[in-house]
């Protein structure tokens, strides 16, 4: 017989480093984004912008990823 395993991890163990590094590389990846635009226009606001946003999807699919489970 096989074991039915759950498709959702479940946050425990060293799931706590891996949420961790996803909101630190969200914040990296689309902070960095945000950096190369205002190198690109000459802009002071998308760097900002980039890392609030990055923050938001991060949390955003962190929620659908671990969230509440009915």
């Amino acid at each position: 017989m096989s074991e039915h395993q759950d498709p959702k991890p479940s946050p425990g163990g060293g799931d706590g480093w891996r949420v961790l590094s996803y909101l630190i590389g969200g914040l990296v990846v689309y902070g960095g984004i945000g950096f190369g635009l205002d190198r690109l226009f000459g802009t002071q606001f998308l760097l900002p912008v980039g890392i609030v946003l990055g923050a938001g999807l991060t949390i955003l699919m962190l929620h659908f990823r671990y969230g509440s489970r009915s």
